[in-house]
């Protein structure tokens, strides 16, 4: 989360204190809940927002805006552009009640029963479902509205990309693997939530690898085109390894990518006979390096791109994600790297996955 701006940091510690955010605190109304008693779950597509707009309001300049808004490149390790994020317009009167429950909704409207003097927005969590976040945009202006939309839509995109990585955060801590939870604690004192589905890959002292499969569609042939049916998988992998810390030498980039590769040349092979996981250094897809803190622990961050090597005939490749932290007792430096496969898909809404597993990392005796 260090890479957004510190305006949408300060707004979100804001909103972690009540229900309503908005620039000028006058133009706010909170909105109360019109459901008794336990909510039902929120429903609709992770990484996607349901804008309610009338059509006569949305077509022309507001729907240009948020094509573009919508359009900006999402921050993470890939290959090819993908959008920070997803939405879909429709008009209010064919929205049911059951899609109002949508987990991201906004509702944008021009209202002329009253005057406004500037846009009013509303952010309620839990509104009509529960795991909701809820926004309103309104004004009796169009015009106003219109430049609201200009300058302040990327801020409100991003409070839902946040809103979506605190509820995976939440559902992998609710429900963690305690299996690999517990032996990564014990080997490598490091605790993380990942999914009860991941399978282990491998468990040695050297390191653990758990991988996580799952299909994610299934299609026919297709007559016309000659396209082949097939079911299409994806998957997510989480190792961990650890290796001294001596001095600051230890903790270089260099040195930190070099040991990751001589241990996915060791752990992680291919199925093509003598390939095996490796680093992409290539061009535009170097890795990208942050150095950080982790609950006060020294902590860099890598994101690039994996591949296979060691045979031509070897193919495969994706994302990756790396947290290696500075182990305050151990004298050690933990590493945890997570990659994702899905060859057929994009990689955004999985991106979001396995950072969400990184986020749940905390240190141990």
């Amino acid at each position: 989360m260090k890479y957004l701006l510190m305006s949408v940091l300060l707004m979100m510690s804001l909103f972690s204190c009540q229900d309503t955010i908005t620039t000028n605190p006058d133009a706010v109304r909170e909105v109360k809940g019109v459901l008794s008693g336990s909510l039902p779950k929120a429903n609709g597509t992770t990484g996607r927002i349901l804008v309610s707009a009338d059509n006569e309001l949305w077509n022309g300049e507001i729907e240009n805006i948020f094509i573009e808004k919508f359009s900006d490149t999402a921050k993470g390790p890939y290959i090819y552009y993908e959008p920070v994020f997803s939405f879909q317009q429709e008009d209010p009167s064919t929205i049911n009640r059951i899609r109002k429950k949508n987990r991201n909704f906004l509702r944008l409207f021009l209202d002329t029963t009253k005057t406004y003097t500037e846009t009013e927005v509303i952010v309620k969590n839990d509104y009509k479902s529960q795991g909701q976040l809820y926004v309103i945009f309104r004004d009796s202006d169009k015009n106003r509205l219109i430049n609201f939309l200009n300058s302040q839509l990327s801020t409100y995109i991003a409070l839902f990309n946040l809103e979506e990585d605190d509820r995976l955060v939440a559902k992998y801590n609710l429900n963690k693997n305690l299996s690999f939870d517990n032996i990564a604690k014990k080997k490598f004192g490091v605790s993380i939530s990942i999914p009860v589905s991941a399978k282990f890959v491998a468990n040695k002292d050297s390191i653990i690898y758990a991988l996580d499969k799952r299909v994610d569609e299934k299609t026919k042939d297709n007559p016309r085109t000659g396209a082949k049916g097939g079911t299409y998988w994806s998957q997510k992998g989480i190792m961990i390894w650890e290796a001294p810390y001596v001095n600051e030498k230890s903790f270089s980039p260099i040195n930190v990518l070099s040991y990751r590769d001589s241990v996915l040349k060791e752990n992680v092979k291919g199925t093509v006979v003598d390939s095996y996981m490796t680093t992409e250094y290539a061009g535009s897809h170097k890795p990208k390096i942050q150095l950080t803190d982790l609950n006060g622990n020294k902590c860099m961050i890598i994101e690039g791109l994996w591949k296979h090597d060691g045979n031509i005939a070897a193919s495969g490749g994706g994302p990756f994600i790396q947290y290696s932290i500075v182990h305050p007792t151990r004298n050690t430096i933990v590493h945890v790297s997570t990659h994702i496969f899905a060859p057929r898909f994009n990689k955004r809404e999985y991106i979001r996955q396995i950072r969400a597993m990184l986020n749940t990392i905390t240190l141990v005796d």
